[in-house]
């Protein structure tokens, strides 16, 4: 009996009742734009979008482009804005309400322990040329007001850092332009070097349109996405891809905005790309008339 009793513990306990919502946002859509999830979220995750997509799709473990895509095919399904393959709150309360046949292994889900207690601290701890870790002084960001606040963008770490009242709150990985960026309408190999200087936010925008990336419709049907300079097609309407969150700094069009990449290195056309939770704090810190300086 007690051999019995032990298995059924062990069994109830393998395939406990789990939900996705009880998971860290997954890869894409965190501070630190990877994916730090555990093995078996991700496993649980292609499980689900197996199920609901009727897919094939690895189950591995392991979050790529494959995963991504399958994700962004299940909030296209389900209509969870916005569309771009991360998996935010709506998209893991939908993951529930379509896996409840699913056994699933029982997750853990880490609880963060980091100790990290000052930004000195966290610059003797993190490489910050080549590390994802974002810093976060809660105390010192909730003083913020508009008015006692100034933006450092450094290129050669490509950092952002938040200073309120003249000390680092929140110290973030970035991606500025690139030295050689290919123009698709003229296929010419420009500089795009985010301009160094001293700058003053000057329009601020929760979801600006873009003018040059977005897609075309016609007759309601989507026909193009991608740069609007190398559409060749009939007439059709353009709807500009969604830049959140963003603080422009110059008429030339450079300015700050949330992206899904940002990576460790230049590659942008001149604008200042942040991870989306990023993007909001500091949209939300900041006011029109802050200093912004870049430097290398």
């Amino acid at each position: 009996m007690k051999i019995l009793l032990t298995i059924l513990m062990l069994f109830s306990f393998t395939y406990a009742k789990h939900s996705f919502t009880t998971y860290d946002d997954m890869c894409e859509n965190t501070d630190t734009q990877e994916c730090t999830n555990p093995l078996r979220q991700i496993k649980n995750l292609q499980l689900a979008l197996n199920k609901s997509l009727k897919l094939n799709l690895l189950t591995d473990g392991k979050w790529g482009e494959n995963t991504k895509n399958a994700v962004i095919k299940f909030q296209e399904k389900y209509n969870l804005n916005p569309i771009v393959g991360y998996v935010g709150i709506k998209t893991k309360t939908q993951l529930d309400k379509v896996s409840t046949s699913i056994k699933f292994t029982k997750v853990n889900v880490p609880k963060n322990s980091s100790t990290i207690s000052s930004y000195a601290e966290f610059k003797r701890k993190t490489n910050l040329k080549k590390s994802f870790k974002v810093f976060k002084d809660k105390k010192l960001l909730s003083k913020a007001n508009g008015k006692n606040t100034h933006i450092k963008v450094d290129i050669s770490e490509q950092r952002l850092s938040l200073l309120v009242n003249g000390k680092v709150a929140l110290s973030t990985p970035c991606t500025t332009g690139a030295k050689r960026k290919l123009e698709p309408n003229t296929r010419i190999i420009r500089d795009k070097r985010t301009p160094k200087g001293v700058f003053k936010i000057t329009e601020k925008i929760s979801d600006k349109r873009s003018t040059i990336f977005g897609k075309y419709y016609r007759n309601g049907k989507m026909v193009y996405k991608g740069d609007r300079r190398k559409y060749k097609g009939p007439k059709a309407k353009y709807v500009g891809a969604s830049l959140k969150n963003w603080m422009r700094l110059t008429s030339s069009g450079i300015g700050l905005h949330a992206s899904k990449y940002v990576k460790r290195n230049p590659g942008t056309n001149g604008c200042i790309r942040l991870p989306f939770k990023v993007a909001k704090t500091v949209f939300s810190k900041v006011k029109t008339g802050t200093k912004v300086s870049i430097i290398n």
